[in-house]
């Protein structure tokens, strides 16, 4: 059975899923502040987990809409990292069930921390790595990258599959 809100939790509620639509349409990370709230609320920390990432798919299916021209002119990229998502999206929401709940529990504020110092350095990274390296033109994966990103976003996935 669910807690019940009161009109504050509610309009906690409220604000987190507003923000969290925001911040998922400009670079990802809603559950940084949806997550934390329901668990505030009263939910247990895998339902709240889950909670909040159904409910923040609708967001994310807009923002995709909103970014079209950009997801056509990366469509390569798109074509490679989609089975290493699909691959860690599914392992990460297994591992998530398989999790006991006083686990998960003391390990998601390692997680929001660790999403967050990511979302702090992510605009630093991709600097340095394109100074390093050099840009990726649209459509053009060279070998070593191509094997790097896949790897990378199986880990990424695996995380968001499991929070």
């Amino acid at each position: 059975m669910s807690p019940a809100v009161d009109p504050l939790g509610a309009l906690a509620l409220v604000a987190a899923s507003f923000g969290a639509g925001v911040m998922n349409a400009m670079a990802g990370g809603g559950t940084i502040l949806t997550f934390p709230t329901l668990v505030f609320l009263g939910l247990p920390a895998i339902t709240a987990n889950a909670t909040s990432t159904v409910a923040l798919l609708p967001g994310a299916a807009a923002s995709m809409f909103g970014y079209r021209e950009e997801v056509r002119e990366h469509r390569q990229w798109l074509k490679t990292l989609f089975v290493p998502s699909l691959v860690g999206g599914a392992l990460g929401s297994v591992l998530l069930l398989e999790t006991p709940e006083e686990t998960f529990a003391g390990l998601a504020p390692i997680l929001i921390l660790f999403a967050t110092v990511l979302f702090m350095i992510q605009g630093a990274v991709s600097r340095r790595l394109i100074a390093k390296t050099g840009d990726v033109e649209p459509g053009h994966i060279p070998g070593r990258r191509w094997a790097l990103a896949v790897l990378l976003q199986l880990g990424v996935s695996l995380y968001g599959g499991y929070f």
